[in-house]
């Protein structure tokens, strides 16, 4: 069967794009024969021939476009016994930890898997008058101490820019045994652990920060070092720190006769909650006490087993409740008179 004209150039086209010396040489001859006819046509003609070229482009660049778009990716499975295995086992290869998810959610975000969320945090704003409560709650004499020398002083920045400069202050406690305390006096109020050390003034150190220089009372600090000492040999969180430690001895801190020691209920609390609960009595520990001397104290250490160091902490329980008692009333004394 003849081929037709539009197949025949078909052919003749594709035979001449082979030899790429003669296909320029037949594009040059094309380019001279299309501007010598372009220049001799005027008016009407000009107009029609602008028009069809431009057709004629068009036609080219949509085809052209065609050409272009990527095909499909073959199926990777043979059938849908296959794709429905290799999902079953993926799916039970993810992970079940929260983290692991999120983890996997933001790899599936990053590589265009899933559309990335559009979620917006958000933070809750504390109250001017919770944030001021806090501030003043550091400066109280009951939570921390004044350093009295003239070098211990530290300069802070305002907010409009001026320059303060405040005396440094200790805490006598630790960070969690201060947000104990707290909430403890403020049961209503909802603060975070990590909001309320943010809120800790600068110029207020915590204890940690100056072991080395620390002026502090003997009798909680000598407690606070056999608790140290003691805590992992007594079930329970009894001994966990100072603060959870008085409240166990006691019905009430705020008791006068609970602090005295002269209340028929906790008389045998120490017995109950702590002595009987010892682990090992028999083993041996070390713990440290501060003993002065010649008018200084010096902190030494003292080696024996586990009843023998809990025989010396019963021994200073009485005067530790009464001191506590005593110091604190004097504090809530002492701010009063600051408030009147």
């Amino acid at each position: 069967m003849a081929m037709s004209n539009v197949e025949r150039i078909k052919k003749y086209r594709e035979k001449i794009k082979k030899d790429k010396v003669k296909y320029e040489a037949v594009k040059a001859k094309d380019r001279i024969r299309f501007n010598s006819k372009k220049q001799k046509l005027t008016g009407a003609s000009l107009a029609k021939f602008r028009i069809e070229n431009k057709l004629r482009q068009q036609k080219y660049r949509e085809h052209k476009k065609k050409r272009l778009v990527k095909k499909p990716p073959p199926d990777s499975f043979r059938n849908r016994q296959s794709f429905g295995k290799a999902l079953k086992k993926t799916n039970s290869s993810l992970p079940k930890c929260d983290k692991k998810k999120v983890v996997i959610q933001h790899l599936a975000e990053t590589y265009g898997l899933i559309p990335k969320s559009k979620h917006q945090c958000t933070t809750v704003q504390l109250a001017d008058k919770l944030k001021n409560d806090v501030h003043n709650f550091y400066l109280r004499d009951d939570i921390s101490y004044q350093l009295p020398g003239k070098k211990d002083t530290i300069v802070i920045k305002d907010d409009d820019g001026s320059r303060v400069t405040y005396q440094k202050q200790i805490l006598f406690n630790n960070l969690r045994e201060t947000y104990e305390l707290f909430k403890e006096e403020n049961d209503n109020v909802y603060i975070s652990r990590s909001s309320f050390a943010e809120l800790r003034p600068p110029f207020v150190i915590r204890k940690a920060a100056l072991t080395h220089r620390n002026c502090l009372c003997l009798y909680p600090e000598n407690i606070c070092l056999l608790l140290k000492a003691l805590d992992k040999y007594v079930a329970g969180k009894c001994c966990l720190s100072l603060e959870t430690f008085t409240n166990s001895l006691v019905c009430s801190t705020n008791n006068e006769e609970c602090m005295f020691s002269s209340c028929s209920l906790c008389e045998d609390f120490f017995i109950e909650k702590i002595q009987e609960n010892v682990s090992d009595g028999n083993g041996k520990i070390t713990w440290s006490q501060w003993i002065k001397e010649n008018g200084h104290a010096e902190k030494k250490e003292f080696s024996g087993n586990v009843d023998e160091a809990f025989f010396l902490l019963k021994s200073k329980v009485e005067y530790f409740l009464f001191h506590v008692y005593i110091k604190r009333e004097q504090s809530k004394y002492f701010e009063k008179l600051k408030t009147e």
